[in-house]
């Protein structure tokens, strides 16, 4: 209640995925496939670990046991460290001894904007299961986020941040309705957007930092960290494939399942929009197909099997013969293009 401060501050690296590799895990298992999906990253601002369940332990978390979160009082907001519109809008009572104080603190609920003093994930695999940790030979803490295989993941950085943002601005159509809601004490939103601080950007000029490692000891760790520098200008895939069937006045797409960041394309001559795309298609493993009157872009093994065949299903045509028989003609007889 102190008119000396202005806001409250938080560093919120919350954990918007609980990805694991494979399909025999409990996002998959719900419907979400990729850990990519900008949706699914959402959804877990105000869900998912917590806020509606914590791991107990190690071996929880391995087998995926998620407890929910109570307080055995009827406020589990105490407890859900994303909670934070249930703690900004209701009263404070202290608890000593486990036993709630019938008296309140003197926090006035809704008094003060909330500022995100640190925010941001690494761009490493599987970044959002866990954006607080880093990757850092020379540091004692250095670790890799639950489950990552620790390749680079740029993209995941990003949607992290974008996710984030776009869910708690109430003028974007990607808000998460009641996320950050309006007070009614300084009729301002509960977070304070134009304070939020990403971690990091960094005064070093790119790219002298992080390739100059006589200069800077830290440059390594700049491939799989949470620096910003020489990776905000890239472009998702998606938006890229977009801009080049724009530019032929083609917008009858969908390119919402693409993955993936594109550091720098160059289109050096005339060509159609096919062959302009044939190069991501090699790069970035995704097919082109037509679906519902509209031209579809697909990663392969994304999807789950259609069917499963056993030797049971199959018939032997030929008694005797060899089950199945593969001829390869040589390369320049086969035609170009049908």
């Amino acid at each position: 209640a102190s008119p000396d401060i202005d806001a409250i501050g938080i560093d919120a690296y919350w954990p918007l995925a609980d990805w694991r590799d494979g399909r025999d895990h409990l996002d998959w298992r719900d419907g979400t496939r990729s850990p990519h999906d900008l949706a699914y990253l959402k959804s877990n601002i105000r869900g998912g670990e917590g806020y509606d369940w914590y791991y107990a332990s190690a071996g929880d978390r391995d087998a995926q046991r998620r407890t929910p979160i109570t307080d055995g009082a009827g406020k589990p907001w105490v407890f859900r460290y994303k909670d934070i519109r249930s703690w900004w809008t209701n009263t404070h009572n202290n608890r000593p001894g486990g036993i709630e104080s019938p008296t309140s603190t003197a926090w006035v609920p809704q008094s003060k904007p909330i500022w995100f003093t640190e925010t941001g994930c690494p761009a490493i695999d599987k970044g959002a299961n866990q954006p607080n940790v880093f990757v850092d030979p020379k540091s004692s803490e250095s670790n890799q986020p639950y489950y990552s295989s620790g390749t680079r993941d740029d993209l995941i950085q990003r949607l992290y941040l974008q996710a984030l943002i776009e869910g708690l601005d109430p003028a974007h159509p990607g808000y998460i309705d009641g996320a950050n809601p309006t007070s009614a004490v300084y009729d301002a939103p509960m977070v304070d957007l134009a304070h939020v601080y990403v971690y990091a950007w960094d005064a070093r000029p790119y790219p002298a930092f992080p390739n100059n490692t006589l200069a800077w000891g830290d440059g390594a760790s700049w491939r799989l960290g949470h620096w910003l520098n020489g990776r905000i200008a890239s472009q998702p895939l998606a938006a890229t494939v977009r801009d080049i069937l724009h530019a032929q006045d083609f917008d009858a797409l969908d390119v919402s399942r693409l993955n993936g960041v594109v550091a720098g394309y160059m289109i050096d001559r005339i060509m159609s929009a096919r062959d302009a795309l044939q190069p991501l298609e090699l790069a970035y493993f995704f097919d082109t197909i037509e679906s519902e009157g509209r031209i579809a872009f697909r990663h392969r093994g994304m999807d789950p099997p259609v069917v499963h065949l056993q030797t049971d299903n199959l018939a032997e045509l030929r008694a005797g013969a060899d089950l199945a028989a593969l001829t390869r003609a040589q390369e320049t007889d086969l035609p170009a293009s049908a």
